[in-house]
């Protein structure tokens, strides 16, 4: 179970995310929208505990921490001097794991730096990375920015079989695939977040463009 208390996060006098009470108890794909600057990356931070917040954010009562949960920001830190081959041992070392080839959905040179990558294969570098780790909770943030349309189709086939025994957070700005896979959205607005179930995802635009 996913319990998520925010009270407030706060930058300086300016409070981003207030009054957030958020508990889900089963695996799926749970969608985050909202416009620019309203708090979505702030808002997995604080989920991650990656920012100091008043509340509280557990999974399965325990404090959720990047060892537990894979984190997937919209523009990835990945280092150039390494190969793809270099940053899976990496980050498989990070996480206290064998790197796992069988996990890798995407194909990009293995030998070659990643310096002199396209945005979209350090995007597939970097998720190939996280996916060596069965975590019970993901949260991709962006994960489609970057990618091309048959990426983006591995990708959410991937997080299709992720969502049967894993909670998986994702944002984007593609409403239509969030419509499609989610089982329930989360707005962002005026600080707080509304839930909607599928059988509201209609009212979801006129909510959030009102």
């Amino acid at each position: 179970m996913l319990k998520i208390v925010i009270n407030h996060k706060k930058f300086k006098d300016k409070t981003i995310l207030e009054n957030i009470n958020v508990s889900i108890n089963r695996p799926g794909i749970y969608g985050v929208i909202g416009k620019n600057g309203q708090g979505k990356t702030t808002l997995f931070k604080c989920i991650l505990n990656l920012e100091s917040f008043s509340g509280n954010c557990s999974a399965n009562e325990e404090k959720i921490v990047l060892e537990n949960a894979g984190w997937v920001p919209t523009e990835p830190p990945i280092y150039g001097e390494l190969t793809a081959d270099e940053f899976y041992d990496f980050y498989a070392h990070l996480l206290n794991i064998s790197a796992k080839e069988g996990n890798r959905i995407f194909e990009v040179p293995n030998n070659q730096l990643i310096r002199e990558f396209s945005t979209g294969m350090k995007k597939k570098t970097y998720l190939n990375a996280v996916f060596q780790k069965e975590f019970p909770l993901y949260i991709l943030d962006e994960p489609f920015n970057g990618l091309d349309l048959e990426s983006n189709y591995l990708l959410m086939n991937y997080v299709r079989e992720l969502s049967k025994t894993s909670i998986v957070f994702i944002s984007s700005h593609i409403l239509e695939i969030l419509y499609k896979d989610c089982d329930k959205i989360f707005l962002l607005k005026d600080k707080n977040l509304l839930k909607f179930d599928k059988s509201d995802f209609t009212k979801i635009e006129k909510t959030l463009f009102m």
